[in-house]
């Protein structure tokens, strides 16, 4: 919410990192209370969204969860969008329901920060280098180099088809 309210037009948001201090400052805050006021005018941006994606890259279970992992990366890699679209749909029904709802608002927030790529420059791609690996890695630290390229694809395709993928 803080994020579209004063960083939708921000060169590189979610790309750029915020000073530790403040993505420190804002950790313990949401640590000690769970409901740590981000609005200050005096809080980077930047900081803001490092604390989000250290968030996500911390959960001992990734957002994108294990079991949801292989049939997403493989989804991907399927060429014709409707068949690429329903094998994602079925990867992520792997997900506790929990986990399904929280990629989704995820999900709709990063599309709304590619209607301001003019501004921002963050288009899908660059966005999915970024989140790839927040949002999803592989049970075997071995495989994280190898697939960090679909990893990418995989993220994309999500940011791409959000639409056909969310719909109720």
């Amino acid at each position: 919410e803080e994020v579209e309210k004063r960083g939708m037009d921000t060169e590189g948001i979610y790309r750029k990192s915020g000073g530790s201090g403040q993505v420190k400052l804002i950790q313990q805050g949401f640590e000690k209370d769970g409901a740590y006021d981000i609005s200050d005018p005096d809080l980077d941006i930047h900081a803001v969204t490092s604390a989000l994606k250290q968030y996500f890259r911390k959960l001992p279970n990734p957002l994108i969860t294990y079991e949801a992992y292989d049939p997403l990366l493989e989804a991907a890699q399927v060429t014709e969008k409707e068949k690429q679209v329903a094998a994602i749909k079925a990867a992520l029904e792997a997900m506790p329901q929990a986990h399904h709802d929280v990629l989704e608002y995820l999900v709709q927030h990063l599309c709304r920060v590619v209607k301001q790529e003019s501004e921002n420059l963050m288009t899908p791609l660059n966005l999915s280098v970024v989140f790839a690996p927040t949002i999803l890695r592989p049970l075997s630290i071995e495989r994280e180099m190898s697939d960090m390229q679909a990893q990418r694809m995989a993220v994309q395709a999500l940011l791409e088809h959000a639409d056909s993928i969310f719909e109720n």
